[in-house]
């Protein structure tokens, strides 16, 4: 029996301490379900499917998971990935594709970073101030564009190595589409992992996020580190837009709007404290997967009363769920 109770301590402990435990098995507990009982679930053709699908959020994600730890929300990442596309596409279409990736990293993370120092400097809330640049953001992407839409069939050689077929693994798998922009994805989960986890930084973030009064008094620039992180969160929705038209070689002024929704849907699935000072990237991505299995699963279930294009309703239950989840398993600490 002391045993039984000892093992039961430590998973507790490690659900309590863990932060992308609760998200991972809540994973693996769907994946099985819709293996089991949703046809072609399995095959390569609906599992790329959702691995691609997961790139263009997880890219938001990682940047919102950043903010939300620092205790801020960003609802303007929608606007700034129609920015960074057309900023990439336009450059591509003129033969300047490196120049177009730099310039669509570097302006939405400054456009990011704006958003930080009007946070800062006037006090008012991230929701407000983000809630605000989202429409001022894609009104002027209007008025610069005219409303129009930006399309290539040209497909370049930076495209390829961003977002092109990995036609390497596609040719082994019946029906796959894996796409390039996955290992890019990767690489970037672990860099913005370490840069949360394992440097001075990172501790700033969770110290701002946790509790800012002290954090003030351990001599932490809370201004600065509201503006970086929200700097990071416009960087990868730079990212996104880089991806969304290098593999779809298109891009619209509507384009991204409602993205925003998905990557808090996948930062707080994935175990971010909406309150901050808690979460993680690797957690954040798995809400990302958690989100795109969902959709795959409800499309090929076919449910009449839950269609492919009223898929929001799916993930404002699944916030509300996982924002539930993850109060309970902090209050068993």
């Amino acid at each position: 029996m002391r045993s039984s109770n000892t093992w039961i301590a430590k998973i507790r402990h490690f659900y309590s301490q863990s932060t992308t435990a609760a998200p991972l098995t809540v994973f693996i507990i769907i994946f099985l379900l819709f293996s089991a009982f949703v046809p072609n679930f399995l095959s390569f053709r609906s599992v790329s499917g959702i691995i691609n699908a997961a790139t263009l959020n997880g890219a938001l994600a990682i940047g919102i998971a950043f903010l939300m730890v620092s205790g801020e929300f960003d609802l303007s990442v929608g606007s700034n990935l129609a920015i960074a596309a057309y900023i990439y596409g336009m450059f591509c279409v003129a033969g300047q594709p490196a120049l177009g990736l730099v310039l669509a990293l570097i302006i939405p993370a400054l456009l990011g970073a704006v958003n930080g120092i009007i946070l800062v400097f006037t006090g008012v809330p991230s929701f407000i101030v983000t809630l605000g640049t989202k429409y001022f953001f894609r009104g002027m992407l209007w008025v610069i564009t005219g409303g129009t839409m930006l399309q290539t069939v040209d497909v370049l050689k930076l495209d390829t190595l961003l977002t092109g077929r990995m036609d390497w693994l596609n040719n082994l798998l019946t029906e796959a589409n894996f796409r390039n922009s996955l290992p890019w994805l990767l690489l970037l989960v672990i860099i913005f992992q370490i840069l949360l986890s394992k440097t001075k930084f990172g501790n700033h973030v969770f110290a701002v996020g946790g509790n800012v009064g002290a954090a003030l008094e351990q001599g932490v620039n809370v201004k600065r580190t509201k503006i970086l992180s929200f700097a990071i969160s416009g960087l990868m929705a730079g990212v996104a837009g880089i991806f969304l038209f290098g593999q779809y070689h298109t891009v619209r002024v509507a384009s991204g709007d409602g993205m925003d929704l998905y990557a808090i849907a996948a930062s707080v699935v994935g175990g971010v404290l909406i309150t901050g000072g808690a979460g993680s990237v690797w957690g954040a991505m798995i809400g990302a997967l958690i989100i795109s299995m969902l959709r795959t699963g409800v499309v090929l279930m076919d449910i009449p009363f839950i269609p492919a294009d009223n898929f929001e309703a799916v993930v404002g239950v699944t916030i509300v769920a996982a924002a539930i989840l993850n109060v309970y398993i902090r209050s068993r600490k």
